[in-house]
């Protein structure tokens, strides 16, 4: 092979359109082209002697040029983009490659690097490519760029039998910031939130990856979009290693925040999930990262929880349960049982409270397991429409059978009763029905008119407008205080159950159902215990005043015509 002589070796790097520079083992410059000269505007005479940084920009930190090092010295080559300076001030972006050079023995003598400016081609190319893959908020991997790398981990954690851990983070109550402080503040918490973060991720250098690579990569932080956002751990050895992680970025959120001079905390709610423990899927970790997050913030928000296959099984039951209510709802299959309420005095069946019931092929559907997921879904609005008009139409006709008046008692969601146009929907259905408005009783919880007060005294006092009554279901349960009550334009107070069933002897504590029906009285109110199962319990009662009673040992819940039935045999 024939060799080139040194000139015409210098002759060719000369002509090359490439800015070529040589250092010596401490990195002084030793040498440039003319494509150097042309590129960086700074001459021969005043690049050699000098070192590299001599035209540094200054928008890269220590951090990046220690993991350059590390890398030349491990590789023997690095490769990637670079800011630096002209002399006019301007920067630029150029692609640098720089390799090690030794001599016979093996040491290090040179560095040789080689670059070129992006055009202003490239530049556009680049830009598109940091809106294509970044969030222009925060800065950070956005959905696109995360869905990318999370297939990319799933393929190297299969390789190297290793985990990937997904983590969904959303931060609580970030609505009442915006509605506080405005949106432009909201944005700026949401930088300073995505900066501390960064800060509880685990940092490994993220270098080219190699089949023999030694390290794995750093996490990756990305904003899903609105104050939600997710981190992808790359190569867990074990699934609990991704709570240190989880626990780290909630203590970055401890410290408060500053919003236009205020002191701000904040806290997040996170949902773990791991590949392949929990999904063999991008999408299906995603869903067990939602679910796990969900119950989070259903157990109260603040936190962090793992999905586990019975959350998994949950969530399929509660799709299936879901599609199969959407078609009960149009097809009617919801059915309305009454239990009786009686006059504990006289003993008479004064009125009774209608129940929803849900049967079905494979037996009857618990309201305790149909009526949340209604609440959530908002199927709640339309059933509990069906069940007002059902319960009234179905009391006229129970009174016009037996020849008396029955009060029913309905009861009202948390959905329901905070929603628009509540009174209209009533009034409605005591025009369809044609029932005396005096007859209806509409029953709420005291959670329910305890979280806005103002605005549930003004709903209760538009249904009381209509003739109505209106009952506090559940009553000692919630945290309603004698203040507010006193403002509550309410008829009947209900003991809950759970103190009726302590009524089991004669020496059982009583104290709670003597308060109950003595502040009930006291208020000019009608007090009515329910869950009433033994006669101890129903002689206890109405001698301690209470009015009217329902449960078991009074009557069972029936449907209407079993219900009339029952009635007229007494």
């Amino acid at each position: 092979m024939q060799h080139l002589d040194a000139g015409l070796l210098m002759a060719i790097v000369e002509k090359v359109p490439y800015a070529v520079m040589v250092t010596d083992h401490q990195q002084n410059i030793i040498y440039v082209n003319s494509a150097y000269e042309s590129l960086t505007g700074i001459s021969k005479e005043q690049a050699l002697g000098k070192t590299p940084r001599i035209n540094q920009s200054g928008h890269h930190d220590a951090a990046f040029y220690k993991r350059l090092h590390a890398e030349l010295s491990k590789t023997g080559r690095w490769e990637g983009d670079v800011w630096d300076y002209l002399p006019n001030g301007t920067s630029y972006l150029k692609h640098l490659t720089i390799e090690t050079v030794t001599d016979s023995k093996g040491d290090l003598s040179h560095y040789f690097a080689i670059f070129s400016e992006f055009s202003a081609l490239h530049r556009s190319e680049a830009e598109l490519e940091r809106l294509t893959h970044y969030d222009p908020l925060t800065e950070l991997p956005n959905r696109i760029l995360f869905r990318n790398r999370l297939g990319h981990e799933f393929n190297i954690a299969s390789r190297h039998n290793t985990r990937t851990g997904l983590v969904l983070l959303n931060v609580d109550r970030f609505k009442l910031i915006n509605d506080a402080f405005g949106f432009a503040a909201g944005d700026q918490l949401l930088i300073d939130v995505a900066k501390r973060l960064q800060k509880g991720i685990r940092r490994t250098d993220l270098l080219a990856r190699q089949e023999s690579r030694q390290e794995r990569d750093a996490d990756l932080l990305s904003r899903m979009g609105g104050n939600d956002f997710s981190f992808i751990l790359s190569e867990l050895r074990k699934p609990d290693d991704a709570s240190i992680v989880a626990e780290r970025l909630l203590g970055a959120l401890e410290k408060p925040f500053y919003i236009q001079g205020e002191e701000v905390y904040v806290s997040a709610s996170l949902g773990l999930a791991i590949y392949p423990d929990n999904a063999q899927t991008e999408d299906d970790l995603l869903r067990c990262a939602e679910t796990a997050l969900s119950l989070v913030k259903e157990e109260g928000k603040g936190g962090y929880r793992f999905f586990s296959e019975d959350l998994n099984i949950s969530s399929a039951h509660r799709v299936r349960l879901e599609a199969k209510m959407r078609k009960a709802l149009q097809q009617e299959s919801f059915v309305l049982y009454y239990q009786p309420k009686q006059d504990l005095k006289t003993g008479k069946i004064s009125g009774m409270e209608a129940l929803v019931r849900w049967p079905t092929d494979e037996g009857m559907i618990l309201p305790t397991e149909f009526i949340p997921l209604a609440e959530d879904t908002g199927m709640i609005n339309p059933l509990g429409r069906w069940i007002l008009f059902t319960a009234l139409s179905d009391t006229v006709k129970a009174s016009q059978v037996l020849g008396y008046p029955l009060q029913i008692a309905v009861n009202l969601s948390m959905r329901q009763f905070q929603r628009p146009g509540l009174r209209e929907l009533v009034m409605e259905a005591i025009e369809f029905s044609g029932i005396e408005p005096g007859q209806v009783e509409l029953e709420i919880t005291e959670s329910m008119v305890m979280e806005k007060v103002d605005e549930a005294i003004a709903t209760m006092h538009s249904l009381r407008d209509l003739g109505v009554a209106l009952a506090i279901d559940d009553f000692g349960t919630g945290y309603s205080s004698m203040a507010y009550l006193r403002n509550f334009p309410v008829n009947t107070l209900k003991i809950d159950q759970t103190f009726v069933q302590d009524l089991n002897t004669k020496d059982s504590n009583t104290s709670i159902i003597d308060a109950v029906i003595g502040l009930g009285c006291g208020l000019g109110m009608k007090v009515v215990a329910e869950g009433i199962e033994t006669q101890l319990q129903r002689d206890y009662l109405a001698q301690a005043g209470c009015h009217l009673g329902q449960g078991y040992y009074l009557g069972y819940p029936l449907a209407l015509d079993d219900f009339i039935g029952r009635l007229k045999s007494l």
